[in-house]
């Protein structure tokens, strides 16, 4: 019926350019991989078609922590052996996932070729996406930045671990400089004034030494069951009600899907205009 109708023209993007949206942290242990899970089925509920790239080289979780078996992965892309498209895997919600490879090392440090095989692979899958939301490595490591540098919003996540503040400006001193929105996600707050404190130390600092304004996506409490949530691919929104942390992951995709979308190449298009180097940061 019309519903039908309204909710297919509510989930094809407004000018049919998938948006791509990096989750990035300085450091590892801050929730970065279930942020972007999380992130990925809450779009996916609002009848987005999204796809989730594991973008970790080397070090993929994703498929690990939603207990998938991949029968292939980013390896087989990298050394030629199958498409991306051969890789991917149902995740909750509907999400589709591209699965890292683990424990490679040299994925970690894949060359420019391997980088542009990857890139021209996924450039193939971006039409069939409304939203690709890339699970970024932590750190500030060439492959993590690239990946990161070329998406069209980032989110960097932090939490109030006073070393994850220093690791967090790191990413942002990087991304700056780049033509993306770029924003915050205070993960693992104890209260919204702790989360709120956070963040002011990190946009103060970027404030005064970047001359930029950082805005503030969301602030997500501490909450030890979305690890276990995130484990039993059921939707958040069947757990006991609906958790704080749900609740602000929905609003924070209900505010993306509303974001317009003005750069007109993809992703992966962008991703392969890299030359290899990152701005480095001054």
């Amino acid at each position: 019926g019309d519903s039908r109708s309204v909710r297919q023209a509510a989930s094809t993007p407004t000018n049919g350019r998938c948006f791509s949206i990096a989750v990035t942290s300085g450091k590892g242990g801050v929730g970065k991989t279930n942020v972007s899970i999380s992130l990925a089925a809450a779009l996916a509920s609002l009848d987005k078609k999204v796809l989730l790239f594991d973008g970790d080289l080397g070090l993929a979780n994703i498929h690990i922590m939603l207990g998938l078996s991949p029968t292939k992965d980013l390896s087989d892309v990298i050394e030629g052996r199958c498409t991306i498209a051969d890789t991917l895997c149902a995740g909750p919600a509907g999400v589709m996932i591209a699965p890292g490879a683990s424990g490679i090392a040299k994925l970690s440090s894949l060359d420019t070729m391997g980088m542009e095989r990857l890139a021209a692979e996924l450039s193939r899958l971006e039409d069939d996406y409304d939203f690709l939301v890339i699970d970024g490595g932590a750190g500030i490591g060439t492959q993590a930045m690239k990946l990161a540098s070329s998406a069209d919003g980032a989110f960097v996540v932090l939490t109030p671990e006073p070393t994850s503040l220093a690791d967090a400006y790191a990413v942002v001193k990087i991304l700056h400089q780049k033509p993306m929105r770029l924003s915050a996600i205070v993960n693992q707050a104890e209260s919204d004034r702790d989360g709120q404190e956070t963040f002011e130390k990190l946009s103060g600092m970027t404030k005064k030494f970047l001359g930029k304004d950082l805005e503030l996506a969301t602030i997500l409490p501490f909450d030890r069951t979305v690890s276990k949530m995130v484990r039993s691919q059921r939707s958040m929104q069947t757990e006991h009600g609906r958790s704080m942390f749900a609740t602000r992951i929905e609003n924070l995709a209900r505010n993306i899907s509303g974001v317009d979308r003005k750069r007109p190449e993809g992703f992966f298009a962008r991703l392969l205009d890299k030359t290899g180097t990152i701005g480095r940061a001054k």
